[in-house]
């Protein structure tokens, strides 16, 4: 493990961090919000730290695979542990658990919140609160990346160990390029969201934290009942931003070089619409008794399932008290996400493909023990160890979740409450069911309760292995015969 590279990169990041504090610092300031002093404490402690880390001369500059994982597991706990800092010196929560736990929830694009009375938080910790899901959508290491001078054997490294998906690619030749590229493509849409929704009435500080909530794909808004009872325009608009920014940004590249066909033809794109449009009509079918007519029951059964598979959390209506089908659907929506290369959670469309596709070619097998097929995305064939990859993260998922309901079954919550808290957090969608609802929020649960969350918000993020990684003594050895 190369240590003194490691803490060297991570106060380059930390220093990052300081600034990225200062947008929410002049929001404050120009709205003459209580918070002023809290964000500028906050960017001083941040800054300091990072500049203490800067001071560790490296004297080898080497990153590999393993300092890769190293340094983004480690930049997304120590951005959880000090963007807390506002919310706690800001007075909004009195524990720092509590704090940390929203603070994990935005950069993780969860959008779970303990929060009691979120149009009560000043202007400055609020856009703190979206701006930071926002930066942690399209990853805070590929932010670092778009703006710091790494190589590009390093800047594929961290990309590799940060970037959601089964396989990571670069757009262009050059990793940098690629990050700054991506970010331009999601600065954009949400700028294109955000006018949108000035036109549906809102303020500009509603519709730009709401298009940064979007976008990240993240929940927080500034308003305590978020998209419910807001007008039918700005619950479409939501809709169908909540479905681009769940699609692969690939495919919006491709787009701009004109090549259209390569992106509509995308295996991934047509299963992620189909199981799309296949929920929201059970959904409308199941559900239309709560609504007044099928035109009402397919809207809000085409909002919420786009909020679910992309997991943003936004709700237009309390589908808590939906009939069991549709919630069940909900919670499959969960566990599937968005696609690859998207700001969305879940386990991604990708992975859910092969493993259908990898099942469907073992009960081949079995029936005829001569018959070979090569297991084909795009249809270009997918590597052996891909399959593999994928195979291992949806076990090593599987037992994190059932370790994760038994901590959290402590607090005593109900079944319902429990799975769905678990599935809301590992997979990064914000609300559940029960006490964890659309209209309810995780404030009661227990401190233990809420680090367990945490983690689970961390490692879904991060799918799994970068966490994982940093309790594996092997990782911190020096030299490594694996390396």
């Amino acid at each position: 493990m190369n240590y003194r590279m490691v803490f060297n990169i991570m106060g380059k990041i930390l220093l990052i961090a300081a600034m990225l504090m200062f947008p929410p610092i002049i929001i404050s300031a120009a709205s003459g919000a209580s918070d002023l002093a809290a964000l500028l404490l906050s960017a001083l402690i941040t800054a300091g730290i990072g500049g203490l880390l800067l001071l560790i001369k490296p004297r080898n500059t080497a990153i590999f695979a393993k300092e890769g994982f190293v340094i983004v597991a480690l930049a997304w706990v120590l951005m959880s542990l000090l963007g807390a800092l506002p919310f706690l010196f800001g007075g909004i929560f009195t524990s720092y658990i509590d704090a940390v736990f929203e603070t994990a929830s935005g950069f993780t694009t969860t959008g779970a919140t303990v929060c009691l009375d979120i149009s009560g938080i000043p202007h400055g910790i609020g856009f703190w609160r979206c701006f930071i899901i926002f930066i942690g959508g399209m990853g805070v290491l590929v932010f670092v990346m778009a703006v710091l001078p790494l190589s590009k054997e390093r800047s594929m490294h961290i990309m590799r160990a940060e970037v959601p998906g089964p396989s990571v690619g670069k757009l262009v030749a050059k990793a940098k390029n690629t990050a700054i590229i991506l970010y331009a493509i999601y600065f954009m849409l949400m700028l294109t969201e955000a006018i949108m929704l000035l036109f549906g009435g809102m303020s500009f500080y509603e519709a730009f934290t709401t298009a940064m909530s979007t976008a990240g794909t993240g929940g927080f808004m500034v308003l305590d009942a978020g998209m419910i009872g807001q007008s039918p325009y700005l619950q479409t608009v939501a809709t169908v931003f909540m479905l681009i920014f769940a699609i692969n940004f690939n495919l919006y590249f491709y787009i701009l070089l004109r090549k259209v066909g390569v992106a509509l033809k995308n295996e991934e794109l047509h299963w992620f619409l189909g199981i799309y449009l296949t929920a929201t009509l059970i959904i409308t079918l199941n559900a239309r008794s709560s609504f007044g007519s099928f035109s009402e029951a397919f809207h809000h059964a085409a909002f919420n399932t786009a909020s679910i598979i992309s997991t943003t959390g936004f709700a237009s209506a309390d589908f808590n008290a939906w009939p069991t089908l549709s919630k069940c659907v909900l919670l499959l929506m969960m566990l599937l996400g968005g696609c690859a290369g998207s700001t969305g959670g879940g386990i991604k469309i990708s992975r859910f493909i092969i493993l259908v596709k990898n099942g469907w070619n073992e009960m081949r097998r079995l029936a005829h023990p001569k018959y070979v097929h090569t297991l084909r995305l795009d249809g270009k064939p997918v590597q052996d160890g891909v399959v593999r990859s994928v195979l291992s993260y949806f076990s090593v998922v599987i037992a994190l979740i059932v370790v994760s309901i038994l901590i959290v079954s402590i607090d005593g919550r109900g079944v319902e409450t429990t799975v769905s808290a678990v599935f809301a957090c590992i997979f990064n969608v914000g609300p559940g069911f029960g006490a964890v609802g659309p209209v309810e929020n995780y404030a009661d649960f227990s401190d233990l309760t809420k680090i367990v969350l945490t983690l689970d918000m961390l490692i879904g993020r991060l799918e799994v292995w970068p966490i994982l990684l940093l309790f594996a003594p092997s990782t911190w050895r020096k030299r490594s015969a694996y390396r």
